[in-house]
């Protein structure tokens, strides 16, 4: 099993839990499935991955110099992307 989206059908405590099976070459229409859950109103949408593929967590582990483990320059920064750095 690839991809499961969750979500709950019904309303208040009457609300049951149903999902719809992907496989794992088929993120975009999990996505595009969750999407249509939400915009019908249902609640609690969530999308649950075990991609037999991914064999290391997403994102990069460690950089060191400026470089991925790989040799990539790697320069992204959160201060960067948030504004302006606040000084103490």
């Amino acid at each position: 099993m690839g991809i499961v989206v969750y979500w709950l059908e019904g309303d208040g405590e009457a609300a049951l839990p149903v999902c719809e099976l992907f496989g794992s070459t088929e993120l975009i229409q999990a996505l595009a499935w969750a999407e249509d859950r939400r915009r019908q109103g249902h609640r609690h949408v969530s999308i649950s991955t075990a991609l037999e593929e991914n064999i290391g967590r997403p994102g990069v582990s460690a950089v060191e110099g400026g470089r991925t483990p790989d040799g990539e320059a790697y320069e992204w920064s959160k201060a960067g992307r948030a504004g302006k750095v606040r000084r103490r």
